[in-house]
C-alpha cells in the first residue's frame, strides 16, 4: 500500500545548543534555604533547651544540691555527676538489716538502715523507702552507737517544722513520711563526716494466704513511676528537698516525692558494698511445715522446738534490686480450716477493748462444675519501664492466657504505652484463626514510651457492650508493673466504669507497684497475682486461670452474737476466688471474748449455688494480754477504709472547710501511733552537734534499678551537659553550618583548587553528608515530616 511517511525536520548538528555544565549546576543546585532552615532550627532548639533548664532551676521551689569537686570528695564516695561539668554530688552509703518475726497471722518486721557519710562535709540523707502495701508502721528510732532516740508520731506539717528546725539548729534528726501506702520518704539530718547513723523502722503486716500457702513480701527497691500531667508549683507548706527527678504535676501533685534517682545495682554494690541487705526470719506459726522456699533468693533454714524455724539468706547479704519473698506450706494434716486470734488492748483509754483476727477457709466446692463462657479483654503494658525481662514475662503470660481460651469464649487484646491500640475493634470469637493471629501480634510487641494507663483502662472497660450475652462472664486481665503515679485517678476510672466486669491484675517484674495491683483488683472485684521471674509464668498464671474458671464464693455474711458491740473490717466481705480465705479484723468492746457467755461467730456464704455455714466459738478463744499487734492492724485497716471513702467522695474544694474523713484518720493515727497520709514520725536529738559555721549538704540516696529492668535515662542522677555546655554546643553547630555554607559558595579559584584532586572532592562530599545526617538525627527535617503526612491528618 502506498502510505505517506512524515518525518520531523532534520536540524543540523552545528545549530543544536546542548546543555553545558553551568546549566546542570543551576538545574540541580541544592536548596540552600532548606539547609539554613535546618541549621536555624537546630540552634534554636539547643538554645531553648538551655534557657529552659536554667529557668526550671530558677523557678523550682526545691533547694539545689550542694556540689563538691572531684578533688574535694572523701575516699570511697559514691559520686553523682551534677549539671556542672567537673562537679559531683557525694552520696551516702546505705546498708540494710531486716529482722522478721512471724507469729500467728502477723509478721513483725524491724528494718534497720545505716546511712554512712564518707565525705568531708556534714550531710542530710534523703531516701525513698519501699514497704509492703499493707504495712502498719508503728515505730521509728535513731540509733547512734549505743544511744537510741525514739521517734514520735505528729501531724504531718508539724513534724516537718520540727525536723526542719532541728536540721537548721545542727541537731541530729530523722523524719519518716508516707507518700503512698507502699512508699515512704526517710530523711536523716546532720550526719557528721565519717559517721554512721542508723534509722530503725518497725512495722506489722498480715501474711498472705492463697491456695494452702502462706507468704510475705519485702520490697527493697521500686520501679520508676510514670508521671502524667503538666508541671505545677509545689504545694508543700514546709518545702523540703525531695531530690526527685520529676516536678509536681496537676495529676500527681507529689511527683517530686515518689520519683527518686535510680542507679544500676552493680554500680552501687561496687562502692564498698552499698545497697546490700541482710535478712533473718523467725518463723513460729506453731504448725509443722511441709515446705519453705524463696523464689528469688537462696535461703537456709533449720528447725527448732515447737515447730519454729530460723531462716536466713544463704549468701549472707544480697543486692537491694528486687523484692524478697518467703513462702511456706503447712503439712496437709496440720492445715486448719480456720484460725482465730485475739488480744487485749494495751491502750489505757480503752482497757476493756479487745481485738480479733480471723482467717477462715471456705469449702472448696465442685471442681467439675459447668464452666460458663467468658469474654476476656487482655490489657498489656508495653511502656519503657517494662523493658528487659518484664516484657518477656508479660508476653509469655499473655500467650499462655490465649492458649486457655475455648471455642465458646470471646477475647480481645489492648496494648498501651504513650498510646493504646486494640488488636480487634471489639472482642471476637476464640477461633483457631483469631488466636493464631493474636499470638503473632503479641510476639511482635516491644517495650517503649510512657505509661498512659488511663485511656487503655477506659477502652478495656468499654469493650464489652453486648447486653444479650446471656451467661457470658466478663473479665479484664491487666498485665503491668503498675509504675504510675496517678493511682487515685485510675481507681476512680475502675469504680465508675466497672459495671458487671471483673478486673484481675498481673504484676510483672522484680519490683512491681503492689499497692496499685492489690487495690485495683479490690475495686475491680477480682484477684491479683505477681510474677517476678520468667520461670514463674506457668505456675502463677495457672493459679490465676483456676480462679478465673472456678466458681466464686459469694454473698458472704458475718453474724455476731447478740448484744456484742463490734466494729470489723472489711465492712462488706468481698467475693472469694478459689484458694482465697475469709479475712476479718475486728474491735470488740466490753471484754466480750473468751468468756462462757461469749457465744458463736457465724459465717455464711454461697458457693456454686449452694449455701454453706460455719460457726466458730468465741467462748473458747484465748485472749492474750500482750498481743501480736492486732490492734495496730485493725487501725490500719480502718484508715484504709476511710481513705477509700475519700477517693469515692473526691477532694474538698473549699480550702477552709474541715474534712471530717481527714480528721478521723488523723485522730486514729495519733491514738494508735501509726504512720498515715496525715501523720509522720519525727525523732530529734536534744543537743546540737553541727557547728553553725559548718554548712549542711543534702544528698539523695538512690534506689537500685530493679533486676532485669532496662535503665530509664530520666531517672538517673543528673549527667546532662550544663547550660554553658549547651551554649558551646550551639556555637559549634553554628560554626559547622557556616563552614559548610562557605565551602558551598567558595570563590571559583578556591573551588577549582579543591575540586582538582578527586579524592579531596569525595572526602568533602562525604563529610557534608555525614554532618547533615547527624543534624537530621538531632532535629527532625520538617520538610520530610510534611511530605509523610497522611490524608486527613492535621497540619
Amino acid at each position: 500500500m502506498n502510505r505517506p511517511f512524515f518525518h520531523p525536520p532534520r536540524i543540523q548538528r552545528e545549530l543544536v545548543i546542548l546543555p553545558h555544565d553551568e546549566y546542570y549546576r543551576r538545574r540541580y543546585r541544592k536548596n540552600r534555604g532548606g539547609s539554613w532552615l535546618l541549621l536555624l532550627v537546630t540552634a534554636i532548639a539547643v538554645l531553648v533547651a538551655a534557657l529552659g533548664a536554667r529557668a526550671q532551676a530558677a523557678e523550682s521551689t526545691v533547694e539545689s544540691f550542694e556540689r563538691v569537686g572531684m578533688d574535694e570528695s572523701g575516699s570511697g564516695d559514691l559520686l553523682f555527676k551534677s549539671s556542672e561539668p567537673g562537679r559531683y554530688i557525694p552520696a551516702i552509703h546505705l546498708g540494710t538489716e531486716v529482722d522478721i518475726r512471724v507469729r500467728g497471722l502477723v509478721a513483725e518486721v524491724t528494718l534497720e538502715q545505716q546511712f554512712r557519710n564518707s565525705s568531708n562535709d556534714w550531710q542530710e540523707a534523703v531516701y525513698v523507702l519501699p514497704l509492703p502495701e499493707n504495712a502498719a508502721v508503728k515505730g521509728m528510732e535513731i540509733v547512734i552507737g549505743e544511744r537510741r532516740i525514739v521517734g514520735e508520731v505528729r501531724e504531718r506539717e508539724q513534724a516537718r517544722k520540727v525536723y526542719k528546725a532541728a536540721r537548721e539548729a545542727g541537731k541530729r534528726a530523722a523524719l519518716l513520711e508516707q507518700q503512698r501506702p507502699n512508699l515512704f520518704t526517710s530523711r536523716v539530718a546532720n550526719i557528721a563526716p565519717g559517721e554512721a547513723i542508723s534509722v530503725e523502722v518497725r512495722y506489722l503486716q498480715t501474711l498472705r494466704f492463697d491456695s494452702g500457702q502462706f507468704s510475705l513480701r519485702l520490697p527493697s527497691t521500686l520501679t520508676p513511676r510514670y508521671i502524667p500531667g503538666s508541671p505545677i508549683a509545689s504545694s508543700q507548706t514546709v518545702p523540703l528537698n525531695a531530690h526527685g527527678w520529676s516536678l509536681p504535676s496537676d495529676q500527681v501533685p507529689d511527683a517530686d516525692q515518689v520519683t527518686p534517682v535510680m542507679m544500676p545495682a552493680d554500680e552501687l554494690v561496687s562502692q564498698e558494698g552499698s545497697h546490700q541487705m541482710k535478712i533473718s526470719v523467725d518463723l513460729g506459726m506453731g504448725l509443722p511445715l511441709a515446705d519453705i522456699y524463696s523464689p528469688y533468693h537462696e535461703v537456709n533454714f533449720h528447725r527448732e522446738d515447737n515447730h519454729q524455724y530460723q531462716v536466713s539468706l544463704k549468701q549472707g547479704a544480697v543486692s537491694m534490686d528486687r523484692d524478697f519473698v518467703l513462702s511456706w506450706r503447712p503439712q496437709t494434716s496440720a492445715m486448719p480450716s480456720a484460725a482465730l486470734f485475739a488480744e487485749q488492748s494495751a491502750m489505757a483509754s480503752e482497757s476493756s477493748a479487745q481485738y480479733m483476727q480471723l482467717l477462715l477457709l471456705p469449702p472448696q466446692g465442685n471442681l467439675s462444675a459447668r464452666k460458663l463462657p467468658r469474654e476476656v479483654v487482655y490489657v498489656v503494658d508495653t511502656s519503657g519501664s517494662m523493658g528487659g525481662n518484664s516484657i518477656r514475662q508479660a508476653k509469655e503470660s499473655l500467650l499462655l492466657a490465649l492458649s486457655r481460651l475455648t471455642a465458646v469464649d470471646r477475647f480481645n487484646i489492648i496494648e498501651f504505652n504513650s498510646n493504646h491500640r486494640s488488636f480487634f475493634p471489639r472482642p471476637v470469637a476464640a477461633t483457631p484463626d483469631n488466636i493464631s493471629r493474636a499470638r503473632g501480634w503479641v510476639e511482635s510487641l516491644q517495650a517503649n514510651g510512657g505509661t498512659e494507663m488511663a485511656p487503655a483502662l477506659k477502652e478495656a472497660l468499654s469493650q464489652q457492650l453486648d447486653q444479650q450475652a446471656g451467661e457470658l462472664v466478663r473479665q479484664v486481665v491487666f498485665i503491668t508493673d503498675g509504675s504510675v503515679g496517678n493511682e487515685r485517678a485510675l481507681f476512680e476510672i475502675i469504680r465508675q466504669r466497672l459495671g458487671e466486669t471483673r478486673l484481675f491484675t498481673v504484676g510483672i517484674g522484680s519490683a512491681p507497684n503492689s499497692f496499685f495491683m492489690t487495690k485495683a483488683a479490690q475495686y475491680g472485684r477480682g484477684s491479683f497475682v505477681q510474677i517476678g521471674d520468667l520461670a514463674e509464668v506457668q505456675s502463677k498464671m495457672g493459679a490465676l486461670f483456676q480462679k478465673l474458671e472456678s466458681p466464686l464464693v459469694t454473698d458472704l455474711e458475718v453474724q455476731w452474737p447478740q448484744g456484742v458491740k463490734v466494729e470489723s473490717y472489711p465492712k462488706r466481705l468481698p467475693d472469694l476466688y478459689r484458694g482465697e480465705p475469709v479475712r476479718l479484723l475486728a474491735r470488740v468492746d466490753g471484754d466480750a471474748l473468751g468468756k462462757p457467755q461469749s457465744g458463736e461467730l457465724v459465717i455464711s456464704g454461697r458457693l456454686a449455688g449452694k449455701r454453706f455455714t460455719r460457726s466458730l466459738s468465741l467462748a473458747q478463744l484465748t485472749v492474750e494480754a500482750s498481743g501480736k499487734g492486732i490492734g495496730s492492724l485493725w487501725a490500719r485497716e480502718k484508715i484504709s477504709a476511710l481513705r477509700d471513702k475519700q477517693r469515692e467522695r473526691g477532694p474538698v474544694n473549699d480550702p477552709e472547710a474541715v474534712d471530717p474523713l481527714r480528721e478521723n484518720i488523723l485522730e486514729l493515727a495519733l491514738a494508735y501511733q501509726l504512720l498515715s497520709p496525715y501523720t509522720s514520725f519525727v525523732a530529734v536529738e536534744k543537743t546540737p552537734v553541727r557547728p553553725q559555721s559548718e554548712p549542711l549538704r543534702s544528698s539523695p540516696v538512690p534506689n537500685a534499678v530493679a533486676k532485669g529492668q532496662v535503665m530509664q535515662s530520666f531517672t538517673y542522677p543528673s549527667t546532662a551537659t550544663g547550660v554553658y555546655g549547651q551554649l558551646i554546643l550551639a556555637a559549634i553547630l553554628l560554626a559547622l553550618g557556616g563552614l559548610l555554607r562557605a565551602v558551598g559558595r567558595a570563590p571559583a579559584t578556591l573551588k577549582g583548587f579543591l575540586a582538582r584532586p578527586r579524592l579531596v572532592r569525595k572526602w568533602i562530599a562525604g563529610v557534608e553528608r555525614t554532618v547533615r545526617r547527624w543534624l537530621r538525627s538531632v532535629v527532625p527535617d520538617m520538610r520530610r515530616r510534611r511530605s509523610h503526612r497522611q490524608p486527613g491528618m492535621p497540619l
